[in-house]
């Protein structure tokens, strides 16, 4: 497997396991209302169930994958964010934990658009840029790290037990 190409597989690896918590192909129909912490808990746990395969990412690369069925690849990663962002977004949380959940759902958005920068790459045919990006960790921008570090601590402290919380793009200090 060529570099560029694993680099990428193991992006989906790491966005699959932040973005699809459970391993369930349907999608989930998310409550509606206001939610008390377990029910938020419950929702935000399933909440990316059954999107990977909506959006063609939930399996890897072929090995040989050209620069451009990278960049569909990552597209599709891109949209699963942006669904799954929006599905947490549509949830009410208890009130002390609505400004995580809106960092939360920042720091999602905004991977999604970093990955701008890497499928512009593929785009051009330039997997070697592309790949510095994604290895040097510099795809990540430092509002979506501000966002995603502030809506983790905030969830921790609040004492949320949310599945797979810390293994996103950004690592929690």
């Amino acid at each position: 497997m060529s570099r560029p190409v694993a680099v990428l597989v193991l992006l989906a690896v790491a966005l699959l396991a932040v973005a699809c918590g459970r391993p369930q192909t349907e999608i989930q129909t998310l409550p509606t209302g206001p939610l008390t912490q377990g029910q938020y808990e419950d929702a935000f746990n399933v909440s990316a169930a059954g999107l990977a395969p909506k959006y063609g990412v939930g399996k890897p690369l072929d090995p040989e994958a050209s620069a451009q069925e990278q960049a569909e690849h990552v597209a599709g990663l891109q949209r699963l964010l942006r669904d799954w962002a929006g599905r947490i977004e549509g949830l009410q949380p208890p009130a002390e934990a609505r400004r995580a959940q809106s960092r939360y759902v920042a720091g999602i958005r905004g991977f999604a658009d970093d990955l701008d920068r890497a499928r512009a790459a593929l785009d051009r045919g330039d997997i070697k840029g592309a790949n510095r990006l994604l290895t040097s960790g510099r795809i990540v921008s430092a509002t979506t790290r501000a966002d995603l570090v502030a809506a983790r601590r905030a969830f921790h402290t609040l004492g949320y037990d949310l599945e797979d919380l810390d293994n996103a793009p950004v690592k929690t200090p």
